[in-house]
């Protein structure tokens, strides 16, 4: 072979290789490119702030770009043409990070994986709104439209050896499983990429936002995947619904139902190792006189809100994921015509209360973004946050509709200062108390003393109210009182979770049934006694059999179980009006989660 020929033949392997090194380049820039986009559109608006937490953590950028660059490797080496593994990788990424961008303007809540599964309920979502392409994003497909016309006009690199594309392919795939087995669904890593200090770290959506969008998505597939009830029959369960019949509420029984959690409310005057001024409580001890009064176990000690929450509005023990149309008691008050609101007057997002209360049945939801922060840019004490019940509840008697209100109260939230903020002593000084865990007590008593005025405030307008109305008042959990419940042990109160005593000092929360004379002359009842004491997933039954309404299939079987079983926090049960540690009738146990996982998990239309 002569040196021309060699040189010609050396040359051309020279070419190819450096096409080759451009194509593998142009992967490397043109995935980069659409990272960057998708970043613009992890927000609900493009922020600045958040692109530079991006590009400035390198970790976050590669867990962004990786899933990117692995697409358009895998599609080129498919197709052999660089500008259609660009064309359908760029669509797909940039497509899925705008659909992102839009759920986080309408619901402040990210577009993640289960959204895919349940496509149809997505769709249903997305024809709520109007939804129209921004100039930014006119732009960007423009652009992306040229990238993918110069890249078929000028590079048009093929790999000659199907053999080679091939064994490429293969070494890929091995690389992605060990990548994304290692590394994508690690907790640690996930946990510590994203700048927390511009985020509020409480609320979920923050925390996806500040990671990009590409690795929170890929990172949350495994939400998609509902928990497996170990024993689950699903025909058993649907027998033993079908033993009960669908009922509606009579037409004259249609009443007005207020009910409001109070944050971190407890009756703390009730522990004698304690002297709390008598006004602290003094309105809510004269509602008791005059109310069914009651107490919850709880499952949650001084935080798990939702918990306390969820278990009241759906009878449920052990929650589903909330992450399409979930069978309530609300949907069932919606079915009976009722007018269904919830309202809290801080951040929208917490707990995804904006997309769950949709799932979950409620008409509107009102919150600090959508309503509150109109009003005033603090977030609402109690008696002004009460007001908006009132307006809720006025506009549902100009329409003639029946209504029910879910508030959900924030005065109270910890956690309480260390410091003298008030001059009055709600708690009794004593000389032997610490004086950073006696503010934090006295601060948040202070709190519930304006609370208990609020209540007044409400109930005195009802009283007045001819509209037949019953309100429902209980408590989340017990307050924080400081680190190591430093403040349950300086009060002396036993909070020990081996003894009874302590199990409900820990857990226990005062719940309310109150009717004004609208509801005790519909009902012929004086709404006086003494309620059960339950966990709050039995809470709402418990306002039904007082009333006397059955209603649906579920709740009919909740309320026979209430009869045996009505506390399952899980350190104690309570049976047969006793509490224990291990329950006797282990199978109707085991029923009840058969039926409650069925039926929190086929919405019934």
């Amino acid at each position: 072979m002569n040196k021309r020929i060699q040189a010609s033949i050396y040359e051309e392997k020279r070419q190819k290789f450096n096409s080759a090194i451009t194509t593998f380049a142009g992967i490397i820039i043109l995935s980069l490119f659409i990272m960057t986009i998708t970043f613009a559109f992890s927000r609900a608006e493009v922020d600045l702030v958040f692109i530079k937490s991006y590009l400035t953590d390198i970790v976050l950028m590669v867990m962004n770009f990786i899933p990117i660059f692995l697409l358009m490797s895998f599609i080129y080496l498919i197709s052999n043409r660089l500008w259609i593994s660009f064309t359908v990788t760029s669509l797909l990424f940039v497509i899925m990070s705008i659909i992102n961008k839009f759920k986080l303007t309408y619901r402040d809540d990210p577009f993640s994986f289960v959204d895919v599964t349940l496509f149809t309920e997505s769709l249903m979502m997305a024809d709520k709104y109007k939804i129209s392409l921004t100039p930014l994003m006119i732009i960007i497909f423009i652009l992306l439209i040229g990238i993918a016309i110069f890249l078929k006009k000028f590079f048009n690199y093929k790999i000659e050896s199907k053999d080679k594309r091939i064994l490429t392919i293969l070494v890929l795939i091995l690389v992605s499983i060990t990548i994304f087995k290692g590394f994508y669904f690690n907790p640690k890593i996930y946990a510590e990429v994203g700048d927390k200090s511009i985020i509020n770290i409480w609320v979920e959506t923050d925390q996806l936002q500040s990671k990009g969008f590409i690795y929170p998505f890929i990172y949350n597939i495994a939400d998609a995947k509902d928990n497996v009830l170990e024993g689950y029959d699903e025909d058993k369960a649907k027998e033993e619904l079908n033993k009960n019949n669908y009922q509606d509420i009579p037409q004259d029984q249609k009443v007005n139902i207020i009910a409001i959690m109070l944050e971190a409310y407890n009756d703390f005057s009730v522990f004698e190792s304690m002297e709390v001024d008598e006004t602290v409580y003094e309105n809510f001890h004269k509602l008791q006189e005059e109310s069914i009064q009651g107490h919850l176990i709880t499952n949650v000690f001084a935080g798990g809100t939702i918990d306390t929450e969820r278990g009241f509005l759906t009878g449920y023990h052990s929650h589903p994921k909330y992450n399409r149309r979930t069978n309530s008691h609300i949907w069932y008050l919606k079915e009976q015509g009722y007018r269904t609101e919830a309202m809290h007057p801080i951040t929208g997002s917490f707990y995804n209360r904006r997309s769950v209360n949709d799932y979950i049945g409620f008409d509107a939801y009102y919150y600090y973004e959508n309503k509150y922060k109109e009003i005033q840019e603090a977030y609402m004490d109690d008696t002004d946050f009460f007001d908006s019940i009132i307006e809720g509840y006025e506009n549902s008697k100009k329409n003639n509709e029946p209504y029910f209100n879910f508030s959900v109260t924030y005065q109270n939230h910890g956690p309480y200062p260390a410091e003298d903020y008030t001059d009055t002593e709600y708690l009794k000084k004593h000389s032997s108390y610490d004086p950073s865990t006696y503010n934090i007590i006295n601060n948040y008593l202070s709190g519930i003393s304006r609370t208990d005025e609020a209540l007044k405030e409400l109930f005195d307008y009802y009283r007045n109210e001819e509209e037949p109305t019953v309100i429902v008042i209980f408590g989340d959990h017990n307050p924080w009182l400081g680190t190591d419940r430093v403040g349950y042990n300086m009060l002396g109160i036993d909070i020990d979770l081996s003894t009874e005593e302590g199990f409900t000092n820990y857990f226990q929360t005062p719940y309310l049934i109150w009717g004004n004379n609208g509801a005790k002359e519909t009902f012929n009842k004086d709404f006086v006694g003494q309620g059960n004491t339950i966990g709050p997933n039995f809470l709402m039954a418990e306002l039904f059999q007082y009333l006397g309404w059955e209603g649906n299939e579920y709740m009919q079987y909740i309320s026979k179980l209430k009869e045996t079983i009505d506390v399952t926090n899980g350190n104690f049960y309570k049976e047969n009006g006793r509490f224990t540690k291990e329950l006797e009738n282990k199978e109707l146990w085991k029923n009840f989660r058969n039926v409650e996982h069925y039926y929190s998990h086929n919405y019934k239309k």
